[in-house]
């Protein structure tokens, strides 16, 4: 195949496997926020044979041939085009080879067992949801094993390498490990200071009686003033926060607020507008190429763990949000101190649930995870016995332990949802957040007077510049080397960490 012949064939293979990709997103989106119960089998089938029909256009042997002629020319192609090739190398590579029962049975059980956790999740019935888990664990390996047989395969170092490398390309339990320990050692003994000191900022004014509509509101206009687009995004209710990227003119998430917490909603809504706004900021000339997105996992993470620790828990955003929560519920917050906001939200107190933990105890509970995955992957623990594991893990890096198991390891919906190796992708995120926040802070000097004024639009601006525009143009590593100018290191989180808390209860 001649060249101008490959890219024309790449583009057009591009074009189909970005609609089937935006009809998986929208299907995903429908069967959490807003299908009925009764459609949950018909949906999980369409999602299947939607991705059976996308991995058709992948391994088709127009596209094969298009990927080999476009290698085989290489140095002569365009940035835009080497990243191309670069995802279609991958794409090909995690499923050449692989039977098509065995993918289309792997597509059908994450959207089957996801909707039993949906239903499930407060009934205490969970062996469905666990029977699901531990036949996706068994086809993972399966795959895994065809894929290290294959020439040219080899046998990963740890069972859980495969699944974390299809979320953070590259990355490896082995490299994870060191991240880890270095947050744990620097982490620990600050926690260790805190709980010494017996005191605790209060929230209480933060419980109960919270119209969750006027919440809604609330998290809405904060978002718009941050610089998620409501023209081109929804955000629908769900039982867990998330969002789904169709497009950078079609991005949804879902939210849910709590009558009894008042910032929690907020807190969230930060979070998934942070993966928004990277979707709606990706360069509109990539609209119809697989580099048209977001970098996938950590990279990914770090938008919206920017948006949610950088500038949602910062002293200076409740400075400037204070007001408009004291406006929508006057009686209750009239008399209430921005600053008290701001120590509410950055309160340090072991939660049980990941999502509503503090900045300082949040990564503990992805290593607790972390470890959990490890085990099953490598087969010293079986879905059937996640409760007690769970439980013993929360001891000890928690010091506390769930009564309930959708306070324990039925927490998230990930594991339902086949999303195994997903978790790291948070700390990464994190990691990165703070790494470029620093970057940020450093082009712009006035960082906290911007945020204090609510005016965020040269905090996004540089952002959209310097990292959303750039789509997968780049592998994550190589993405986040150009927007700070170094590699990853957990040093960032740290230093931030340790200033932040320190100050805030002195010591």
């Amino acid at each position: 195949m001649q060249l101008q012949d490959a890219l024309k064939t790449i583009g057009e293979a591009s074009y189909r496997l970005k609609k089937f990709g935006e009809l998986s997103s929208i299907g995903s989106y429908d069967m959490t926020a807003t299908a009925p119960k009764g459609a949950a089998k018909r949906r999980a089938e369409l999602l299947s044979f939607v991705r059976a029909e996308s991995r058709k256009t992948l391994l088709a042997p127009e596209t094969l041939d298009a990927v080999e002629t476009l290698a085989a020319h290489e140095s002569e192609l365009s940035p835009e085009m080497k990243g191309e090739l670069r995802l279609y190398r991958r794409r090909i590579d995690a499923v050449t080879g692989l039977p098509e029962t065995l993918l289309q049975r792997q597509s059908a059980l994450k959207s089957a067992t996801e909707q039993l956790w949906i239903e499930n999740k407060y009934t205490g019935d969970y062996a469905g949801v666990k029977a699901g888990m531990k036949e996706m664990i068994e086809l993972q390996k399966e795959a895994d094993s065809i894929l290290a047989a294959r020439p040219g395969g080899k046998t990963p170092a740890h069972p859980l390498d495969p699944v974390i490398d299809g979320t953070d390309p590259s990355m490896t339990v082995a490299k994870l490990e060191p991240l880890f320990d270095e947050i744990r050692s620097r982490t620990v003994p600050l926690l260790q200071k805190i709980a010494g000191t017996g005191w605790q900022p209060d929230r209480s004014f933060t419980k109960g009686g919270y119209d969750t509509g006027v919440q809604r509101e609330l998290a809405l206009k904060l978002l718009a003033a941050v610089g998620y687009n409501p023209r081109y995004g929804v955000v629908g209710t769900g039982e867990h926060p998330c969002t789904y990227g169709v497009n950078r003119y079609d991005v949804r998430f879902t939210d849910h607020f709590y009558p009894d917490d008042l910032l929690q909603g907020t807190i969230s809504a930060m979070h998934e507008g942070g993966h928004g706004m990277y979707e709606q900021n990706v360069s509109e000339d990539y609209l119809d190429l697989l580099i048209g997105g977001g970098s996938h996992g950590g990279m990914h993470e770090s938008s919206s763990r920017f948006w949610e620790n950088m500038v949602g828990r910062s002293e200076a955003f409740w400075d400037y949000a204070a007001p408009l929560f004291k406006e929508a519920f006057p009686g209750r917050l009239r008399e209430i101190p921005a600053r008290d906001f701001f120590l509410a939200v950055n309160r340090v107190q072991p939660s049980l649930v990941r999502i509503y933990a503090d900045e300082l105890t949040y990564n503990l509970h992805i290593m607790m995870r972390f470890e959990i995955e490890k085990m099953l992957f490598d087969g010293s623990l079986s879905a059937d016995d996640l409760e007690d594991a769970w439980n013993e893990k929360s001891r000890a890096y928690l010091g506390i332990v769930p009564e309930k198991p959708w306070e324990g390891w039925a927490q998230d919906m990930h594991w339902p949802a086949g999303m195994f190796g997903y978790f790291q992708s948070y700390t990464i995120g994190t990691l990165n957040a703070a790494q470029i926040g620093a970057a940020v802070k450093k082009a712009l000097p006035d960082f906290d007077g911007l945020v204090r004024a609510g005016e965020f639009a040269p905090i996004r601006a540089w952002l959209a510049e310097h990292w959303y525009r750039h789509g997968m143009l780049w592998d994550n590593d190589t993405l986040l080397q150009k927007i700070t100018g170094e590699p990853l290191s957990a040093g960032y989180l740290c230093d931030y960490l340790e200033e932040k808390f320190s100050a805030i209860y002195g010591v």
